[in-house]
Parts: structure tokens; C-alpha cells; sequence
């Protein structure tokens, strides 16, 4: 199958894709440089892997069904430690939507698989079932896609919209003049029915009969549609489909490994480049890799990371399978400490406001001391909590992916693993363990993430008194 790559994984994305024996096409002139292969810019992809545009943590497979399921299963083969979401109901797929009704001045729908919004729809009558498409699929387990009324029809060059609107309109990546010309000629064909088209990026460069070929098959779908009628919910016409992959650090260190394998990389090299640090800086330290040792220069970008950060006041980013992202602080960075269990980050912050701390079931007071250390390499965050007098009232151990230590934003991220564990003087519980299994059993994390999730709780059930030798060691 055809795939195009796109954004700061690229290098290491084309790898995995000629690996997995596939081609990459609509190339661009570096990739086609590192890789010695032609661009291809004439050929349409069947799926692009590219990051969100919303969070730079996250690969996006967005394309033709069997394309985007492939290529997920050979990422989720290879990429270790990643939370996966894939719809099947992705952009200009078509269905039959039965209306259930308005819930909070929304029109709610009945599709394939469950609930959706249904957007510029005028009556919303009980029972009454309508030809939609989907215009942004559901990001998560609990969230509606949102559908407008009419088909669409995806094709390798443009989409046709059943909208009555008659309009024209181009990919930001098809800029010449003349081909936009010739292609607004061509489309006309579709405009005069009331169909809109949507012009998309490979469009700029296949030749024009393919163009033409794309509107005339995808008219014709249509107008196939429009003559039948149906009574239930169900997909009428494939789309795009959508595959989420969140990555964590240690997944964008196996891309740092495949990217390393085509040309100079610095360790940490994605997690630099997804925590915004300069281009110009993560491109010297990739060249520092030709004449420093390696193991060298990871304990020296590692080491700067952390002390980088040491009187500064800093956030946690703790993200959930969902994608959701709570912030956590701000807390401020003390020092940073070498124990027996490996280097932490000593944090201290002062609680503002009065009520229960969540899992150790204990009276919050305003004016308590949290101290959180978080280390670099292990799958857990301490935080303990101590009374204006420096009493300890309980211990919270948060479960999580090796933090990312975005030292230039001030933000430690980690993927959390649902489980933890509530220490309350000498009594051990560990929580939320049925959340974990839950997201486990739905798909929405996966097993190498749920073994090192239990494989921890074991292992801090039998370090608990290193763990608070480490803790003596970051009074408040």
C-alpha cells in the first residue's frame, strides 16, 4: 500500500513503512534525499501518518480503511508502550442515522456502534432516519461524532459533499494558479448538481484525468445513494478511517532507534523535539552523536534536563488513555537527588485549600506540605503529604509511564496507568486497579502497558521501606 509520512517522525515513520514492505509516495525532497528514493508526488497516498495537530505526542493514521488497519497493526507490532484508539467511522464516512430526539439543544442520533451529533439539521424528529456523514469523529471511548446531513463520497483526489451548496474548494497544498484552474473546470461537473468538492493535496499534481475519473466515479456514487431507501442505522460508504496513537517517552526512544538507523540521532531526540526545544539545539546534539559516545551523551542531555529545573516552578502533565490532560501543580523543583531506586526530581508545594486528599481518604488542610519526587527512569511519582509541623499524613503513588522532562516549558508529562497505591501509616492499598483492567478489557491501553503496570505495584510492595529511605532524604 502507498503511505505518506509527514511531521517530526517522519524519518523514523518511512523506516517502519518500507520495513513493513510498503511504499511511501508524495515524498518529500529531504526524506527522498535520506532514503534514496524518487518522491513520487503524482502518486495519491491510501493513508498519511502524520502527528495531531493538537498534541504533538500523538500519531495520527488517517486514510482508506484496510491502508489506516494495516499500518496500525505494524506500529502496534513494533512501537513499544502506547496507548492505541482507531474509528472505523472516520471524516466523509456516509451513514443512515436514525434521530433519537434533542439533548441540550443538540440533535442526537443513532449510528453504527452508538450516539453522534447531527449538526445543521432542521426538525430532529423522533424516528426519522437520514443520510449523514461524518465531519469529526468521536477522540474518545465517551465522546459523540459529529455528522452533517447528506453524503460524501472519499476519493484518492477529492471529496464530494451532497451539502447543496455548489462550491469549490482547495487543499492549501494546491497552489498554482492554472492547476486550480483546470481543476474548477472539472468540478464544475459536480457543482451544477449542488455538490460541492473538496480538492484534496494530492490533487496538485496527479494528472487531470485521474481528477476527472475521481468526479465522475464519485457523482455516480451518489446518485446511487439518493435512489435507495433505507430503515436502520448502518455504513453506507467507507470514508476515512482514523487510528490514534499516544506515544510515550519510551516509544518515541524506539523512533529515536529507527530514526538512528538512517542517520545521526541524539538520544531523547523526539522528546526534545515534541517538548519545543530548538531545532538548531537538537540538531547540534544529533551531530555530537558522530564524536561523543552515546551513553555519554544521554547522561549529559539527561542531567541538564534536570538540573535545568531546579529553583524553577513547574507543571505535571499527567494524561489519561483518554487523551485527557489534567495539570498538577504548580509545584516548585528543590533539588535533584541520587538513591538506591535511581535519580528523582524533589518537588515541594503548599496546599491552598481545605478538604479530602483523593486515595488516602485523609482531611486536607490548607497550608499542608506536598512533597512529589518524581524519577526519571521508574514507572511511579511519590507524592507525600505532611501536616504544617512536618507530620506525615499519608503517601500517594501514582502509576505512569517514565515521566518526559520538557525542561524548556517547565512541564513533566507521563501517560498515567490508572492504578495506585495509598500508604496511611503502615497500611498499603492499592486503588483503582478495576480502572485499569477496565481500559484493558475495552482496548483502550495496551498489554505491555498493563504488565508494567502490575510489575510495579509488585515491585514497590516489596521496596517500601526504600521508599521511604528515599523520602528521608527530601525533607520539606
Amino acid at each position: 500500500m502507498n503511505y505518506r509520512v509527514r511531521g517530526p517522525y517522519a524519518t523514523a515513520l518511512a523506516r517502519i513503512v518500507l520495513e513493513s514492505g510498503h511504499e511511501l509516495v508524495d515524498v518529500s525532497r529531504q526524506l527522498s534525499e535520506r532514503f534514496g528514493i524518487p518522491q513520487k508526488t503524482e502518486v495519491a497516498p491510501q493513508a498519511t501518518i502524520k502527528p495531531s495537530d493538537e498534541d504533538p505526542n500523538t500519531i495520527i493514521i488517517v486514510g482508506y480503511k484496510d491502508a489506516v488497519e494495516e499500518m496500525l497493526y505494524e506500529l502496534l507490532s513494533r512501537i513499544p508502550f502506547i496507548y492505541h484508539e482507531y474509528r472505523e467511522l472516520g471524516p466523509y464516512t456516509t451513514v443512515i442515522a436514525r434521530v433519537k430526539g434533542y439533548e441540550e439543544n443538540e440533535c442526537i442520533v443513532e449510528i453504527p456502534g452508538g450516539e453522534a451529533i447531527l449538526q445543521s439539521y432542521k426538525g430532529c424528529n423522533t424516528g426519522e432516519t437520514i443520510i449523514a456523514h461524518v465531519v469529526k469523529p468521536a477522540s474518545s471511548l465517551n465522546t459523540r461524532a459529529v455528522l452533517l446531513p447528506g453524503a460524501a463520497i472519499l476519493k484518492d483526489t477529492l471529496v464530494l459533499l451532497d451539502d447543496g451548496l455548489g462550491k469549490v474548494y482547495f487543499s492549501e497544498h494546491v497552489k498554482d494558479f492554472n492547476r486550480r484552474a483546470s481543476l474548477q473546470t472539472i468540478a464544475n461537473q459536480a457543482t451544477r448538481y449542488g455538490y460541492s468538492v473538496r480538492w484534496r493535496s494530492s490533487a496538485r499534481s496527479v494528472p487531470l484525468e485521474k481528477a476527472l475519473q475521481d468526479v465522475e466515479e464519485a457523482i455516480s456514487s451518489i446518485e446511487k445513494i439518493k435512489k435507495t431507501r433505507y430503515k436502520e442505522p448502518m455504513i453506507l460508504v467507507h470514508g476515512e478511517a482514523i487510528a490514534f496513537i499516544r506515544l510515550t517517552r519510551l516509544s518515541k526512544e524506539y523512533l529515536d532507534e529507527m530514526r538512528r538507523k538512517i542517520i545521526p540521532t541524539t538520544p531523547y531526540h523526539h522528546m526534545l523535539k515534541t517538548c519545543d526545544v530548538s531545532e538548531d539545539v537538537v540538531d547540534l546534539l544529533d551531530r555530537m552523536t558522530k564524536y561523543i559516545d552515546r551513553e555519554i551523551l544521554e547522561r549529559a542531555v539527561k542531567y541538564y534536563a534536570m538540573e535545568r529545573l531546579i529553583g524553577r516552578t513547574i507543571t505535571i502533565e499527567h494524561v489519561k488513555p483518554s487523551g485527557k490532560k489534567i495539570k498538577i501543580g504548580p509545584l516548585d523543583v528543590v533539588n535533584v537527588i541520587e538513591t538506591e531506586l535511581g535519580e528523582f526530581l524533589v518537588c515541594r508545594r503548599v496546599i491552598q485549600s481545605n478538604g479530602v486528599y483523593d486515595g488516602i481518604n485523609v482531611e486536607k488542610k490548607s497550608g499542608d506540605i506536598a512533597i512529589t519526587l518524581i524519577p526519571l527512569n521508574n514507572w511511579f511519582i511519590i507524592h507525600r503529604y505532611l501536616d504544617q509541623s512536618g507530620r506525615e499524613k499519608g503517601i500517594y503513588i501514582n502509576i505512569n509511564t517514565p515521566p518526559e522532562i520538557c525542561y524548556n516549558t517547565y512541564t513533566i508529562r507521563y501517560l498515567d496507568l490508572l492504578a495506585d497505591i495509598a500508604i496511611v501509616g503502615n497500611n498499603m492499598r492499592i486503588i483503582d486497579l478495576d480502572e485499569l483492567e477496565k481500559a484493558s478489557n475495552q482496548g483502550a491501553i495496551d498489554q505491555d502497558l498493563v504488565y508494567m503496570a502490575h510489575e510495579t505495584i509488585k515491585n514497590i510492595a516489596m521496596s517500601i521501606e526504600a521508599i521511604r529511605r528515599v523520602l528521608e532524604r527530601a525533607p520539606p
